[in-house]
């Protein structure tokens, strides 16, 4: 029988076997038609069966012992800015290594001739880097380094049929070059057939698919890689501020016709970082792989002998007189060595003029801690704990405490505890490092038992008591959002501890604490203890309560919660705070409201005794309406009715107001913010404004801050309405969404009086400054040619928040500003880093704006107030820093982008009736 025929039989009979045919077969079909009638009746069966055909040549794939294959090897990394195309330009950084590479197997099971011991050794590696001026195309120059004097010895890889196992290799091997040769020892790790499976190599743990093109000719794709080796990594849990990183990964294989052993690898692989709230903010890193089969020869090598590849590995150990180190292919991270080192010291010392409070709230400021944070983030608790003790850094320690804490590792933290005392009378600089706590991106389990150690032991001092307890909650929301800590125990703890400490409060300042407290907790199954607060009678426990629901998920409002929240606006069990009705009617309206609804909503409207609530409820729907489909429909659809479509509803005359606009507008991101202003008697009663960041996929509040008063009536003239209250003022501050406690101006007339006679609020006050971080992103990403990636994200905004106010008692007017002052800095840096040669690149992208709340009372003849929100004019600075350099040498590249993009200062409309009063006020001057 022909050889043809022979093979077709056999594939047949196996496969009618498989498939379970029984038909009798025609006598006299040639060799071909028996394999096309087998392909064919498999077809019908699983998928399973295909695997059996398609695998079939790999059953001939083996290296034959006593031969060396020689191969040509190349490998290059190249960084830059995101390009639609991964090829090299002229902008790139990077490094290529060139080598000849040797395999042979030196050991080969006994029984299975698909199972080996190879030994892979690389012979006269080169080093050739991205010159500003190389020649075309690629633009590499070769240069000496390190890695030409390096001991090469040889790696074993454990080959079974296309799988690798472990991998062994001589102690005090170079890491770098170890690595390397992992990166080589990957490409022999692949299958002759369609298969989709979980794979170990120079990448980590991938989900691998293998197309097989022709019986020579195979695709490998991986996807989902995961590091092996322990190496660390966070994000932050607000998508918003994260970070995206996106890969791909590709591999061909061509093998010879005859003997299927490996003729040419090419792998190709980008990965890109990117600033999720501005993509085009990016860095990317692309490697390339080749490996060109060169022939073969015979060679005479050592027997290596036993019944399993243990006992091989024992024998090549005793040959080479040295213990071989077991290991896999995963590759372990070279050590960072520093370019341009400086220490902590040091760095506080260049920076300490930017670290100053008189420049928080500018760029330089952030840039500042961005840098030293990092720098923090590598240093011991002596070293630390030196720098902040050290008297050349008192002015500046309040700055360094909010590094200390934006660090959170336990030696930063250590540090800071140590070197404050919680225990004395000034509360100042603990406070500020328990403030900057409460923004942490990643805390852990034994930071918050920290934080709740001194909550439970308590402070004489009720502003450092909140904070710490404010703290403690937020620290655990933030904990609680990551997908591995949902269920534990300290969540679970502190809530408990919260919600006991609320029921048990007897006074209205005892219940705002707390409540505080649950709105920076933010945990679903505290909304019915919240409601219950907003129901009661007490008004100010009631007002916070609604106010933290409304800043609470949507998903965690559920019907039954809408139900309870539709009796609080309606006024169904007991009268409440209009402050509370608005609330409540906002979280209704956010919630697809149907018809009745909006049509209860309206027919409330058409009482001319709640004249102020009524305007700021017309002011929410319309805005609501203005950004969502939904109401916009439902809301048109009740107004076909005249009940509804006429002046009593919709020709609100009040002074409050409730409206949206918009701040930056991006493909990738919008930044907006809403704006709610209560007035009570013609005088300001509460403002909120909150400023939401919007990407495809997420929002986030990333700030929010209010002006609260009351008692005021004597500033009113005859027609002002005592509310009951005494005379207070103050300002409310979140960022990203965690409550600070209260900075209150005054808390009863005599305070008030005081500050009016003596002018004290005349001057320019800071109620909040420090700086915190936004961003927080570190990933090791393993490269196939065995190197690693590190991608880092870092952002840090400088805040400064202050006020004035100014009261003239004899002209009988007032003004007062509220500045809002930030500065933003993001920096991301990609970078490879190994003993012989380091490339990276740096984005940076930095603003400093302002928001001013302006407003201006007169109470002569009549009572006007105008509001005002101003927006100057900003700058963004876009810059991008390329660096490469071969350690060891005086080599050193560097390319430098900078970018200016002007964003001209706007003044915001409120509503019609504020506008006619502004221009009528300052038309008089």
């Amino acid at each position: 029988m022909r050889p043809a025929m022979l093979v077709g039989t056999l594939t047949t009979l196996l496969l009618m076997v498989h498939c379970r045919v029984s038909t009798a077969l025609t006598v006299g079909v040639g060799g071909l038609g028996w394999v096309l009638w087998g392909a064919l009746q498999c077809a019908l069966a699983p998928a399973h069966a295909f695997v059996l055909l398609s695998s079939y040549p790999a059953y001939s794939r083996q290296f034959e012992v006593g031969t060396l294959y020689m191969y040509g090897y190349e490998t290059s990394v190249l960084l830059n800015e995101p390009q639609p195309l991964p090829v090299s330009t002229a902008k790139d950084v990077g490094f290529r290594v060139e080598l000849a590479a040797e395999v042979t197997p030196v050991w080969q099971h006994p029984t299975n001739s698909h199972e080996q011991l190879l030994q892979l050794t690389i012979v006269t590696p080169k080093l050739s880097v991205k010159a500003r001026q190389g020649p075309s195309p690629e633009g590499f120059v070769q240069k000496n380094s390190r890695l030409e004097s390096y001991n090469l010895h040889p790696l074993f890889f454990h080959w079974d049929n296309g799988n690798i196992g472990n991998v062994y290799h001589i102690e005090g091997s170079e890491l770098s070059v170890l690595n390397v040769m992992k990166g080589i020892s990957s490409l022999f790790q692949h299958q002759v057939k369609n298969v989709e499976q979980t794979e170990v190599d120079t990448s980590g743990r991938c989900e691998v698919t293998y197309k097989l093109v022709d019986s020579t000719h195979i695709t490998k794709l991986k996807k989902n890689c995961k590091n092996v080796t322990p190496v660390t990594f966070f994000n932050q849990t607000n998508k918003v501020l994260g970070a995206d990183v996106s890969s791909q990964a590709t591999t061909t294989f061509v093998l010879n016709s005859d003997d299927k052993i490996l003729k040419k690898a090419t792998s190709m692989e980008t990965h890109f970082l990117r600033v999720e709230a501005r993509k085009q903010a990016g860095a990317e890193v692309m490697s390339k792989q080749i490996l060109q089969y060169k022939g073969n020869k015979k060679v005479t090598t050592p027997k290596y002998t036993g019944k399993n590849v243990a006992e091989a590995v024992n024998s090549v150990a005793s040959k080479f007189r040295k213990p071989l180190i077991t290991d896999q292919l995963a590759t372990t991270p070279d050590p960072k060595e520093c370019i341009a080192c400086r220490t902590l010291k040091d760095l506080v010392a260049n920076f300490r003029t930017t670290l100053s409070g008189k420049s928080l709230g500018t760029q330089s400021s952030a840039i500042a801690f961005t840098r030293l944070l990092r720098k923090v983030r590598e240093c011991d608790q002596p070293t630390v704990q030196a720098v902040l003790k050290d008297k050349k850094n008192a002015r500046i320690l309040p700055q360094l405490l909010d590094i200390a804490a934006a660090a959170q590792t336990v030696a930063a933290h250590k540090a800071a505890m140590a070197v404050l005392n919680f225990g004395g009378e000034q509360t100042t600089l603990p406070e500020r490092y328990i403030i900057s706590l409460s923004l942490a991106t990643h805390p852990s389990v034994a930071l918050i038992q920290d934080v709740m150690k001194l909550v439970k032991k308590g402070h004489k001092n009720e502003n450092l008591y909140e904070t710490m307890m404010l703290t403690a909650a937020s620290l655990t929301h933030t904990f609680s959002k990551s997908p591995n800590n949902t269920n534990h125990k300290i969540i679970s703890g502190v809530k408990k501890f919260i919600s006991e400490k609320l029921v048990a409060c007897e006074s209205e300042e005892c219940k705002l604490l707390y409540i505080r407290a649950l709105k920076n907790l933010r945990i679903n199954d505290t909304v019915e203890l919240l409601l219950d607060c907003a129901e009661g009678q007490a008004r100010k426990p009631a007002i916070y309560a609604t106010r933290a629901l409304q800043t609470f998920p949507d998903s965690y409002i559920t019907t039954e919660a809408l139900k309870r929240l539709e009796k609080i606006f309606l006024d169904l069990k007991r009268p409440h705070d209009s402050s509370v009705r608005a609330m409540a009617a906002d979280i209704l309206l956010r919630h697809q409201p149907g018809e009745e609804l909006v049509a209860t909503i309206l027919q409330v409207m058409r009482s001319q005794n709640t004249k102020e609530l009524n305007t700021l409820l017309l002011g929410r729907l319309q805005d609501l309406a203005d950004k969502d489909p939904h109401t916009k429909k439902v809301l048109m659809s009740v107004l076909q009715e005249p009940e509804y479509n006429n002046y009593h509803v919709l020709g609100q005359s009040g002074l409050s107001s409730a409206f949206s606009r918009p701040l930056v507008q991006d493909k990738n991101i919008n930044a907006s913010f809403s704006n709610m202003v209560e007035i009570h008697g013609g005088l300001l009663k509460r403002t909120t404004v909150d400023v939401f960041v919007d990407t495809q996929e997420d929002q986030m509040r990333l700030l929010s801050f209010g002006i609260f008063a009351g008692g005021l009536s004597m500033f009113g003239g005859e027609d002002a309405v005592d509310d009951g209250e005494e005379s207070n003022a103050g300002i409310e501050i979140s960022l990203l969404d965690t409550q600070l406690r209260p900075y209150v101006f005054f808390n009863s007339q005599g305070e008030l009086m005081g500050h009016v006679w003596s002018g004290t609020g005349s001057e320019r006050t800071t109620a909040l400054q420090g700086s915190l971080l936004l961003q927080d992103h570190i990933q090791v990403v393993p490269l196939q040619n065995g190197l690693n990636a590190e991608l880092l994200l870092n952002g840090a905004i400088s805040y400064d928040f202050a006020g004035q106010i100014q009261v003239s008692l004899w002209n009988r007017n007032a003004h007062s500003l509220v500045e809002v002052g930030a500065a933003l800095v993001i920096q991301g840096v990609a970078r490879v880093d190994n003993s012989f040669v380091q490339t990276l690149i740096e984005f940076n992208t930095g603003t400093q704006a302002q928001l001013n709340f302006i407003s201006d009372l007169e109470f002569y003849d009549e009572v006007m107030m105008c509001l005002q929100m101003v927006q100057p004019d900003i700058e963004v600075i876009n810059n991008v820093r390329k660096l490469e350099r071969i350690p060891g040498s005086n080599y050193m590249l560097k390319k430098y982008k900078r970018k200016l993009t002007p964003v001209p200062g706007k003044t915001y409309v409120m509503n019609k009736k504020n506008t006619e009063l502004c221009s009528k006020m300052f038309s008089k001057k």
